[in-house]
């Protein structure tokens, strides 16, 4: 809703007034399951993807070492990225919808 608060300031005040603390904490589990699982799917899938890499490029790996390093991380990254969104929905979901 564009023009609900006029600020940072504003928009903290008016939702301590209407919901306390708990409007402030409201979405923490999902965000922390996401991050947790975001956290786990990019350097775990990292070290994956390095090695795979890695033994693809066999005795070149040395010459190509850089890119398999970049290609790793985008991968582990996009895994990663999936991982999170459905916590980033199920947040979105309890900080928009009407209480009840």
């Amino acid at each position: 809703m564009p023009g609900l608060y006029s600020g940072v300031g504003d928009g903290f005040k008016q939702i301590n007034a209407a919901e306390g603390l708990k409007g402030f904490t409201l979405g923490w589990l999902p965000t922390l399951v996401g991050y947790s699982c975001q956290g786990f799917g990019k350097f775990g899938f990292y070290e994956i993807f390095k090695d795979v890499y890695r033994n693809a490029a066999g005795k070149d790996e040395p010459k190509y070492r850089t890119i398999g390093f970049a290609v790793s991380s985008a991968c582990a990254e996009f895994i990663a990225d999936i991982l999170l969104c459905p916590w980033e929905a199920v947040k979105v979901r309890m900080q928009t919808s009407e209480p009840g």
